[in-house]
């Protein structure tokens, strides 16, 4: 049990590095868009569609469905599997997404050049959703925060060992994907916008974690503790 667990958390932090990467690239090299979320964009597309600003209105609506697209194509490769681990297929589609993103020039509208990461982000959050008995974002930070000490708190005060498990799981995910960010910082450093071909390397060793973990055991979501269970997200 406690292996398979470990296991799942492996790949559940490597593709957390993914996450980091793709995170602070768009940041940096997009004009500060953050193309792992539509919280933002949603908020701008708002603002754009109040104000009348039609053009941006258009890209950032766009945005939105290619994320919701993303969610949808998703869910439903993921129901067709059955067997078959939908986690590979995610990668694939980060790795493409990579390539895609390396051909997209400094001067695009910085919204729609990260169209390719908006539907692989989307795609990767709903594959690796959780694992350890915890939901859990690999590609954004806000709830990993909230849990890792919160978890961090509830331990300190009552020693109970599933809040230390708590914190340790939601404190990997944060530091894998700040991990991902640091790497990325010096690979865009030496490479610009052709640095995203260095986020290939994170997603092929997510690709070795997730193969590790299904030759240990169950899928994941089959050994999920249901004691932990009030610690998912939705």
């Amino acid at each position: 049990m406690y292996m398979q667990e470990h296991r799942a958390a492996a790949a559940h932090h490597s593709m957390a590095a993914v996450g980091g990467f793709f995170g602070v690239y768009s940041i940096l090299n997009r004009s500060e868009t953050f193309g792992s979320s539509e919280t933002a964009n949603l908020i701008y597309l708002f603002a754009a569609g109040l104000s009348g600003s039609r053009a941006e209105f258009l890209v950032r609506f766009g945005a939105m469905l290619i994320y919701i697209g993303g969610i949808v194509f998703a869910t439903l490769a993921a129901r067709r599997a059955k067997n078959n681990d939908f986690r590979y297929l995610a990668i694939a589609i980060d790795i493409i997404a990579c390539v895609i993103l390396a051909q997209i020039p400094a001067g695009a509208d910085p919204v729609l050049a990260l169209y390719p990461m908006f539907f692989a982000a989307a795609v990767q959050w709903l594959a690796f959703t959780q694992a350890s008995g915890f939901s859990s974002s690999t590609v954004f930070s806000t709830n990993n925060v909230r849990q890792c000490f919160a978890g961090l708190t509830e331990y300190i005060c009552d020693r109970d060992p599933k809040h230390l498990a708590r914190f340790l799981f939601f404190g990997g995910t944060l530091l894998c994907f700040h991990a991902g960010v640091v790497f990325a910082w010096f690979c865009m450093r030496a490479w610009g916008l052709k640095s995203i071909y260095a986020c290939i390397p994170l997603a092929l060793w997510g690709g070795v974690a997730t193969l590790l973990d299904r030759r240990g055991g169950k899928h994941p979501e089959e050994h999920i503790k249901k004691e932990r269970s009030k610690y998912e997200l939705t």
